[in-house]
């Protein structure tokens, strides 16, 4: 009986196995076969469960805000000095900076969004930049801001590392190599070449073309003086590895003198220690009464054919004709001048500048470079923002993807061609440029070479 019991019990767990195989039926309700799993998503979505992302994904870039942004708004921010010593050459960057931005809105904006303006005025202090940065920034940069605009080499060197700490990109007048290259620094990008590489241009230029420029007291050795002043724009160009491109070049720099950051400077005896030391060229980095006082200073003591005079692209401006004391004194001055000028009224660029001056009625000294290259910032901007949004989407807008934009824009004509870059490779400003000479009066900038590769001279790391 046993064993017929124990056989009749096998028997009859075969039988219940074989039914539950064949019979989907008899399945465990808890997981239903007769309804597919996730049918409240489209079958083209994935599945959650195949791989569970630590973050929410992204949204696909069809479906991010890159135009149409109609009621958004985009700030622009920026300071400098207008009530201190180079209040009159600011204005007309501020007042370039206001017209283009203006002119940008007229025309849509950026994709739709109205780009906004905050300025304050630094008075030339170093200390109320950095104020002025925390008010725009709020702590630990809580208001998002993703660009500035600056223009003194000062303040951006005292504030390169909190741009790259804040990821806030600073679109730089001031072309202090120390600001874009110094090791705290990498947020900071130039409206022109780093005064570095534009002394070093010239003196690619002066040693090629020594015999037909050179003073007809000159021997066949070219001695320069570097006259300026004592502030970081002022010692921009002067750094080690321009010292070491000179001596490679056989240029002896034989003097290194200050003058005071007035118009009412007293040059006299930085010209006669130049004359002292057989100086035959003059290099200033300074602007409107720097080289002014310079080239009043060679007329007052009978000097000036003695002296081949340059200074860096900010030099040759109209600005330097309201300082200067006999407008002939200013023939031959010769400049590194990295974008085009007024004069050149067949790029598109320029003639749209000129339009927007003469629509706001701007006065003709006004018509300077730093009025021309605001917009060209603004135009930098533009792009690199623009790249941005269609890159991480309006909504994902930072610093951060601005930045990355710029690099990412490669070889660019800024302004219809007035400006040209390449912000690739670690590069955070041009290093391209033509050479100027000053030839028949205010604004008669003339080119004697076209645009050229610079010297790389940026600081070692």
């Amino acid at each position: 009986m046993k064993r017929n019991a124990l056989l009749f019990s096998l028997i009859l767990m075969l039988v219940f196995a074989l039914v539950a195989c064949g019979s989907p039926a008899t399945a465990p309700t808890a997981e239903p076969v007769e309804e597919p799993m996730a049918t409240e998503e489209p079958m083209e979505e994935p599945m959650a469960t195949e791989e569970p992302a630590a973050e929410p994904m992204a949204e696909p870039a069809d479906e991010m805000r890159t135009d149409n942004l109609e009621g958004e708004t985009i700030r622009f921010y920026h300071f400098g000095d207008l009530s201190g010593p180079l209040a009159g050459i600011t204005a007309p960057l501020v007042n370039g900076f206001n017209d283009a931005v203006a002119a940008l809105n007229e025309q849509g904006g950026i994709r739709g969004a109205t780009v906004s303006v905050d300025f304050i005025d630094t008075g030339g202090v170093v200390d109320n930049a950095v104020g002025a940065y925390d008010r725009f920034t709020g702590v630990n940069n809580a208001n998002n801001v993703m660009i500035m605009f600056t223009y003194g080499s000062g303040e951006a060197e005292a504030l390169a590392s909190r741009f790259a700490e804040d990821k806030i990109v600073n679109l730089a007048a001031g072309l202090s190599a120390v600001a874009f290259y110094g090791p705290d620094s990498g947020y900071t990008f130039g409206y022109a070449p780093i005064y570095p590489d534009q002394f070093g241009l010239f003196m690619d230029w002066v040693v090629e073309n020594w015999d037909d420029y050179k003073p007809a007291t000159a021997g066949d050795d070219i001695k320069l003086a570097y006259i300026s002043w004592p502030t970081a724009y002022g010692r921009g160009a002067m750094t080690d590895e321009t010292m070491a491109y000179a001596e490679s070049l056989g240029i002896e720099i034989v003097a290194d003198e200050v003058i005071d950051v007035s118009p009412t400077a007293d040059t006299t005896t930085a010209i006669l220690n130049a004359q002292a030391a057989g100086a035959n060229v003059i290099y200033t980095n300074s602007l409107a009464f720097g080289p002014a006082s310079i080239l009043n200073g060679l007329g007052a003591l009978g000097l000036r054919d003695e002296f081949l005079v340059a200074g860096n692209n900010w030099a040759m401006d109209l600005a330097t004709y309201a300082f200067i004391s006999d407008g002939a004194l200013a023939e031959g001055f010769i400049a590194p001048f990295p974008y085009l000028w007024w004069s050149d009224a067949d790029n598109a660029g320029i003639q749209y500048a000129a339009q927007v001056f003469a629509a706001n009625n701007r006065q003709p000294q006004e018509r300077a470079v730093g009025y021309l290259l605001t917009f060209g910032g603004v135009d930098l901007a533009v792009q690199a923002i623009e790249l941005a949004i269609d890159t991480v989407g309006f909504d994902n807008l930072t610093g951060e993807a601005v930045h990355h934009a710029l690099a990412a824009l490669g070889e660019i004509e800024i302004l219809n061609g007035v400006m040209r870059a390449d912000f690739s490779d670690g590069v955070r400003a041009p290093q391209v440029s033509q050479i100027r000479q000053i030839q028949g009066g205010p604004g008669a900038f003339v080119v004697l070479q076209d645009w050229t590769a610079m010297p790389d001279l940026r600081p070692s790391r």
